[in-house]
């Protein structure tokens, strides 16, 4: 099928492109939107951290732990590292009896920049805590302690908890997720490649509650938790926590990096996969909300800032001279 294309546009020419692929079916596995290769293999990278999540509730940890909305939000999200999500994950990990240097995440600087300014203005030196992913880390080392795992080397691909996880694809995607070509996201956890045909799958799957009644009480108690904390998912200007603002309890939405995308619409019983095929962030933003303009989705599109439902291309001061629009396959 052919891919739609994001276009970015000064004046009246089309400065740069970017390939879409992408598909939205139901849980009974009905087409209702496609474009592109929908086949096309890629790492679902952070787009995967509301399935990596799942074992804080299955396994007791949230109960024991009395883990409240934000911190589940924060252990399926890619933050900012803002000082909300700095400070609750510096205080679950208090609460564990742990400290930083037991995320295995790594350090890098914040987010966004802004943040990564308000850092330097401030001389603070960033550390895992700032990492967008240490909140899903601070989940992962929640359970690993309830259970009575090794928290050292919980992000090795033969860790106990990582071998969960994969039992928990294999059920929601119907595949042997063993058998998956996989890599190390920039987090240190393993990434597994797979098609956008089954990830979009899974996730309608996951939205309709196709599993048993603890699993699915999971996957709703998450789901719910993102969508009543969404700044924890993601942060301030970021458009995961604006497209869970917006959802109003209905869309589950995640970004990954180079250039993925997934989510679910519980009560509409669909998921949806796209990959823009460059990586670019704001390839894949376009191409989100295009895709939920396409299925119907306009009065929760039309929540959005303006300036994420309709980009446009500014120079430094302030002046409109261009536009971010995608053009949608014969």
């Amino acid at each position: 099928m052919d891919p739609w294309i994001v276009e970015i546009s000064r004046g009246q020419r089309v400065e740069s492109s970017s390939l879409g692929h992408g598909i939205v079916v139901n849980a009974d596995g009905e087409t209702i939107l496609a474009f592109g290769d929908l086949k096309r293999e890629t790492f679902p990278r952070s787009a995967a951290k509301w399935i990596q999540a799942l074992e804080l509730v299955l396994s007791g940890a949230a109960d024991a732990l009395c883990l409240s909305d934000e911190h589940l939000a924060i252990a399926c999200a890619s933050h900012n590292g803002e000082h909300e999500h700095v400070t609750l994950v510096n205080q679950w990990l208090t609460q564990l009896n742990l400290d930083v240097d037991d995320l295995e995440c790594g350090i890098t600087l914040p987010f966004t920049e802004p943040v990564r300014l308000k850092l330097s203005h401030d001389h603070v030196t960033a550390t895992q805590l700032h990492h967008c992913c240490s909140g899903k880390h601070t989940g992962m080392l929640s359970v690993c302690q309830h259970v009575g795992w090794q928290t050292n080397g919980y992000t090795a691909y033969d860790h106990p908890l990582q071998a969960r996880i994969r039992e928990h694809m294999s059920l929601i995607f119907g595949i042997d997720a063993n058998a998956l070509d996989y890599a190390s996201d920039g987090c240190s956890v393993p990434t597994y490649a797979l098609p956008l045909d089954i990830m979009a799958l899974g996730f309608a799957k996951l939205g309709a509650e196709r599993f048993s009644d603890e699993f699915n009480e999971a996957s709703r108690r998450l789901r719910n938790a993102q969508a009543s904390a969404p700044f924890m998912v993601a942060g301030s200007d970021r458009l995961d926590t604006q497209l869970l603002e917006a959802g109003q309890g209905r869309l589950q939405v995640k970004m990954g990096a180079e250039g993925v995308y997934l989510g679910a619409i519980a009560d509409r019983q669909i998921g949806f996969a796209l990959k823009c095929e460059d990586g670019s962030l704001r390839g894949q933003e376009a191409l989100v909300v295009e895709l939920l303009r396409a299925i119907g989705e306009d009065d929760l599109v039309n929540r959005l800032p303006k300036a994420s439902s309709q980009p446009v291309i500014e120079t430094a001061r302030g002046e409109s001279v261009g536009q971010i629009s995608v053009r949608r396959g014969r």
